[in-house]
């Protein structure tokens, strides 16, 4: 996707705490991120994320205090739902242009340690020419704000001035509890 692209201006990035969010059901975050979800796999809320961040979500699923915690199986299976067809969830690329952007990133914003993930993930979404991003860990996201990267949701972390950059409002409905799923006993919602 060019980074020019009508597509790419509409489209935002999911962080992995909203795919967590979807898939724990003892997330206190779980409603809100579970429709969220189901909005971007069905394509009514055109969304991409990176393979790092799946990474991110099925280390997150089989962590011991993950609530409840998945085994790796399970975990796999639920994070592969997350973007195989039908779903219309779409993953950048993270090649050497997003490893040396994300590496200048770093630096510019003196970020240590496990934070060149954030600046690797910020990368691969400018690169992509998406620049509005969907996460709960706003504060680490608001680093690269200088460099064009916006908070837009979701609505419980919004800032009520937050420059949207013309992306098209979320559906209203993406803020409403969603229904319990069958795979609840399961410990995931099947987002």
């Amino acid at each position: 996707m060019p980074p020019e692209s009508e597509e790419a201006m509409s489209m935002v990035f999911l962080d992995a705490g909203i795919f967590i969010g979807a898939l724990l059901v003892g997330d206190p975050r779980h409603a809100e991120a579970r429709h969220l979800v189901q909005l971007a796999r069905r394509g009514d809320l055109q969304a991409c994320t990176t393979a790092g961040v799946l990474s991110e979500v099925y280390g997150a699923l089989t962590w011991e205090r993950a609530e409840p915690q998945h085994d790796p199986e399970e975990a796999a299976e639920a994070v592969a739902l997350l973007i195989e067809p039908p779903s219309a969830i779409q993953i950048v690329t993270e090649d050497g242009e997003v490893a040396l952007l994300a590496l200048r990133l770093a630096a510019r914003h003196r970020l240590t340690a496990r934070r060149i993930h954030d600046a690797r993930h910020a990368a691969a979404a400018l690169i992509a020419g998406v620049t509005g991003i969907y996460t709960y860990d706003v504060h680490d996201w608001r680093a690269f704000e200088s460099d064009g990267i916006v908070v837009i949701g979701p609505a419980s972390v919004r800032r009520p001035h937050a420059d949207c950059r013309g992306l098209p409002p979320v559906p209203r409905e993406a803020f409403r509890s969603c229904p319990a799923s069958r795979d609840r006993r399961r410990g995931h919602s099947g987002a």
